[in-house]
């Protein structure tokens, strides 16, 4: 247990009994009770009082905790005995187990008493009779004042309250209409509501309230109707007569967001309103899924003992127990006051329902508050509750995250201003597209779409989208929201770096050229909610490239009203398998299962951790030390150097595999700035790398030396047999050098090459050094950088090196991915700066051709031109993905295009 006292139990006890017994103001009542206590040895007994009026699985909560404190051999050597009770929610029904309970003098705590009302009259009686009381439920702020034995370990009403005002406000609450029942407690839960939603910026329209017993509300709903206008409405009641009124507004047309207090956090929400219920929002203290380890343990023990889940008050009963037998335990004696007092120095205790302190008043501090939805008979909780303070970027629950490097900062998480790896990798956990690759054939299979159809022409598709896809706000994903996603990204004004993979759309290029501002006449509509139909300009490659970023449907009012902070983790909705709960930017991000997808029964790994590690030695490190679970493939690379080193370890090799990437390691030119702004340098520069070499002492692991761009085996690739591109000659090298102007070298200045930190691309860039200083007595200043250093050199044009590291992965199996979307002069992002006019005619013509082989003739024409001819990029290597795995991963198989698919792993036993 994790909690400090002042002072140890020995003291305390003997303070608190000297106390005791030499004052007066106690009654006979709590001296004898405190005085049975220090000289008890049998069982500890505690009264239990639950609620029948208002079910819940609170007494299974409680019988799990006793039953295995017990098992363990109790307490101090006793066990727990328990005396049961039933309220029913009723102050006199109440007072009168209070009294039985206060006549037993072996009673020397309880725990139970739901309501406020009914916990505040009977904690008096608790208090003058010595009786450690602990409510689990009762909220009003005013329970704990001037006690000495009286606790609660739920947040009360103030901190409930402000949450409550919190939450609305951030859901965009901004007229509210607010209900409660006519007792103190629900009246105080609605005034502080009141006053701090008011402070955020809310209207509070009218204040309504009810009787408990009421049963119909219509003629309350119809004024409130009539007379007010109102975008939200907040209640603060309990079942079953705040889910009646929940039901009847439902069935009058009322069908604004309701947020509930935690009296509406019951099955009951459900089976009395069914449907009207859908949407309702509540305030919790527990939610199973939470990947804490205590948590989990309880949810499957309580599963295991009972065959259900656990409920809130389950929860919050099994902690009021355990919390209470450790006092005990920490003070060494059961008389009440000593636990008490035990109980208010009681810090950082670690509980199934998270962690908390106890104040010296008997209130909780440091408890999180969730917020869940009722949805199809079930609670699911919002992602917008997971409190990114509480989440600790170092202590996790092993065995239920995956931990994997990234190779720099993620730049970005929205899908349509993403083009790198980092980016597309955690996309593609977090946001669903209308297709999806399949991971053996790399074919187009569906995602979103359920299945399409496509003219005779080719230049029509219709997607028929499922129905059941949401975001996580609980709207469904619709036709709608892609044709939006894809307007906003074919703005000019959105510079999107992947704007011209939306070419292919009917007048798309018009469009974000600013030459036609016709935005119906984009070749993208909705048919109805759930079918997209597009019209394209040319046929080739689709529907592969809807994987992309750029056509994957957004959460349109989200973006429109957060802007550029829409994906902030405040703010974001997502719809795939993961969502968004923690991101340190440049340390680490944090997704958790999405229980709104729609095959989220599917998921078997709770949580993913993506930690950036630049140095692959180091991650290789932390792989061997058990911190990461996958390093290399589309992650982190692995030190090549350690390959070796890996095969020959038994171990390691058994989670070693290596496959060809769709991937080709490369330099780019800078074509604009001299002296590579001459071709015949840049000839001479390829003709002096010997790429056998490399592949053969440097990476070692089988990769394949390259002179075209484009990796082999995609569409249009050519065949590394038919000779094209510049291989390793350096009498030629020489011999283009010299016709530059510079022979030998002479007179030739200092040139930069840039690339990112990691120990592969500085060995790479090590040999290209010495080759050209040996083979061309030239000079090169190696320029390693961090990636957001890498990335913004990279993308302006006055800061851009000679030289820099490109590499490339496909995005789709085709060579346009390599030639057309990488190096078109004036349709893509073009980095090696070139103007070159028959490259961009070959690409027009080879989007256009239905003819396989004549456009592989405009592909290989196109290598020609870039590796050869013109030499604007170097060709060094095709990639293979080398990756050690963990063996408690399975399910595993690397994606070379798209992002991984996390959703089908599971560890080993789960």
């Amino acid at each position: 247990m994790n909690y400090m006292i002042i002072k140890s139990g020995r003291y305390i006890f003997l303070f608190v009994a000297l106390f005791i017994f030499s004052c007066d103001t106690y009654t006979t009542s709590f001296k004898k009770r405190a005085e049975r206590a220090a000289e008890a040895e049998g069982n500890i007994v505690v009264g239990i009082v639950e609620n029948s009026t208002s079910p819940s699985l609170f007494l299974y909560g409680v019988r799990l905790a006793v039953k295995e404190i017990n098992q363990k051999g109790g307490i101090l050597g006793r066990k727990i005995e328990t005396v049961v009770y039933d309220d029913m929610g009723n102050l006199s029904e109440g007072q009168k187990i209070a009294n039985k309970l206060a006549k037993n003098n072996d009673v020397i705590a309880v725990v139970g008493h739901n309501s406020s009302e009914v916990a505040a009259s009977v904690s008096i009686t608790y208090e003058e009779t010595g009786i450690v009381f602990i409510s689990y439920a009762a909220t009003a702020p005013d329970l704990t004042l001037y006690s000495e034995l009286t606790f609660r370990n739920i947040p009360d009403d103030e901190e409930i309250g402000r949450q409550e005002a919190d939450f609305a406000h951030k859901t965009g609450f901004k007229k509210t209409v607010v209900f409660y029942e006519r007792d103190s407690a629900h009246k105080r839960l609605a005034e502080i509501f009141y006053t701090q939603a008011e402070v955020k910026g809310i209207r509070i329209v009218t204040t309504l309230s009810y009787f408990e017993w009421e049963n119909d509300f219509r003629s309350v709903i119809s004024m409130m109707k009539k007379e007010y206008e109102f975008d939200s409405v907040f209640i603060a009641g309990t079942v079953p007569s705040a889910v009646k009124l929940i039901k009847q507004m439902r069935g009058m047309g009322v069908d604004v967001p309701i947020l509930g207090g935690s009296g509406l956090d019951s099955p009951e929400l459900w089976t009395i309103a069914g449907r009207a219920s859908e949407g309702t929002v509540v305030p919790t203290v527990f939610n199973p899924e939470y990947p804490r380890r205590q948590t989990l343990n309880f949810v499957e023990q309580f599963e295991s003992e009972f065959g259900f889940t656990p409920d809130t008050w389950a929860a919050q009963g099994y902690d009021a127990i355990s919390v209470l037998g450790s006092a005990i335990e920490e003070s060494g004696s059961s008389v009440p006051m000593v636990v008490g007092t035990t109980l208010r120095f009681l810090e950082n205790r670690e509980g199934v329902t998270g962690s908390y302190s106890f104040t010296p008043q008997g209130d909780i501090t440091g408890k999180e508050i969730f917020f869940k939805k009722m949805h199809k008979g079930h609670f699911v909780f919002l992602k917008s509750e997971q409190n990114e303070d509480m989440i600790s970027v170092s202590d996790y629950v092993e065995d239920l995250t995956l931990c994997v490097p990234a190779e720099g900062r993620i730049p970005t998480i929205d899908p349509g201003l993403s083009g790198e790896t980092l980016s597309i990798e955690v996309i593609e956990q977090l946001f669903l597209a209308l297709t999806d690759f399949d991971p053996k054939t790399y074919q187009p299979v569906p995602e979103l779409a359920l299945s399409w159809t496509v003219s005779a022409d080719g230049m029509t598709y219709q997607f028929q989208m499922r129905e059941d896809a949401m975001w996580t706000d609980g709207s469904n994903v619709t036709a709608h929201d892609v044709v939006w996603a894809i307007q906003r990204n074919i703005r000019p004004e959105t510079k999107s770096p992947y704007v011209y993979m939306l070419y292919i759309l009917e007048n798309a290029e018009e469009i974000n050229s600013g030459t036609l501002r016709d935005m119906t006449k984009l070749g993208v509509r909705a048919i109805d909610d759930y079918t997209v139909e597009f019209r394209l300009r040319h046929v080739a490659h689709f529907p592969a490239i809807l994987t992309l970023g750029v056509y994957r449907p957004l959460p349109r009012l989200t973006v429109e009203r957060h802007k550029e902070k829409w994906t902030d983790l405040k703010n974001i909705e997502t719809n795939g398998p993961y969502m968004p709960v923690l991101w340190k930017k440049g340390v680490v991000m944090v997704l958790r299962k999405n229980p709104d997808y729609y095959e989220a029964e599917k998921v078997s790994i709770p949580e993913i951790r993506y930690y950036v590690i630049e140095q692959s030695s180091l991650g290789l490190a932390m792989y061997e030390n058990n911190e990461l679970d996958v390093i290399g493939g589309s992650f982190l690379r692995l030190p090549l150097t350690a390959i070796p080193r890996i095969m020959a370890n038994p171990a390691l090799s058994r989670e070693y595999s290596a496959e060809p990437l769709f991937c080709t390691y490369a330099y780019g030119f800078n074509t604009k700035l001299p002296p590579v702004d001459n071709p015949l340098v840049r000839k001479a520069v390829s003709a002096a790398i010997d790429r056998q070499l490399m592949t053969e002492v440097i990476t070692g692991g089988g990769e394949e030396p390259a002179t075209t761009f484009a990796r082999p085996p995609v569409f249009g690739a050519v065949d590394p047999k038919e000779g094209v591109g510049i291989s390793f000659a350096p009498h030629q090298a020489r011999e283009w050098l010299s016709q530059a102007g510079y022979p030998d070298g002479r007179g030739f200045p200092e040139i930069t090459l840039l690339y990112n930190v990691s120990e592969t691309h500085s060995k790479i860039a090590e040999a290209v050094r010495v080759s050209l200083k040996h083979y061309l007595n030239i000079e090169i200043r190696l320029h390693e950088a961090t990636w957001d250093e890498y990335v913004a050199l990279l993308n302006d044009r006055s800061a851009r090196p000679h030289i820099f590291r490109f590499g490339w992965c496909a995005d789709y199996p085709d060579a346009s991915n390599f030639l057309n979307d990488q190096f078109h002069p004036f349709k893509s992002a073009n980095y090696v700066g070139w103007e070159n006019q028959e490259f961009a005619e070959l690409m027009d013509k080879a989007a256009r051709e239905t003819d396989p082989d004549q456009r592989k003739a405009f592909y290989k024409r196109a290598e020609q031109i870039l590796c050869e001819e013109q030499s604007a990029v170097v060709p060094i290597y095709f990639e293979r993905g080398h990756s050690l795995v963990k063996p408690r991963v399975k399910g595993w198989s690397h994606m070379a295009m798209g992002g991984q698919h996390i959703r089908d792993w599971y560890f080993d036993g789960k």
